[in-house]
């Protein structure tokens, strides 16, 4: 279990980094590094980065406790991994990380002005799309990437 969250990590942080910079677009200049200085730049996506591998991490590990221990026994999956086959963690996975991700996004933007979206962001509601669709893609490519990587091994 140990390497396959160390993979699921390493992984998530990877994946989470190369959106980061692609996105850069989509936001303007406030809070989030000023392009024309690199260095200070890659620090800040580096530091959001590890902070979403480890959202992916947590959200992981909530679902896995949540429907070892919380689920009637009859709906618990025999096996410990809720990510081996589709089942209510997939679901539960596709739900809580973007709305988690939507109400950082609403306090960050509207009331700690820690960034702000440039006019090109598509918003729902006010909230960019973009990071709402980091995490309902991300997580589940971390995971199957992890996954197969841990078969491999």
């Amino acid at each position: 279990m140990f390497k396959f969250l160390a993979n699921l990590f390493f992984i998530s942080f990877l994946l989470n980094f190369v959106w980061e910079i692609s996105q850069m677009v989509f936001y303007s200049e406030l809070g989030m590094g000023i392009r024309n200085n690199y260095i200070e730049f890659l620090k800040i996506h580096w530091a959001v980065s590890l902070k979403d591998a480890l959202m992916i991490m947590s959200a992981y590990l909530i679902i896995g406790f949540l429907i070892r221990n919380c689920l009637p026994t009859g709906d618990v999956p025999k096996e410990q991994d809720w990510s081996k086959s589709f089942n209510l963690g997939w679901v539960m996975l596709w739900l809580l990380l973007p709305l988690w991700q939507a109400v950082i996004e609403y306090y960050s933007v509207y009331l700690y002005h820690r960034w702000a979206y440039a006019p090109a962001m598509p918003l729902i509601f006010g909230i960019g799309l973009l990071p709402i669709l980091q995490m309902l893609i991300l997580p589940s490519a971390a995971i199957l990437l992890s996954k197969k990587h841990e078969i491999r091994s």
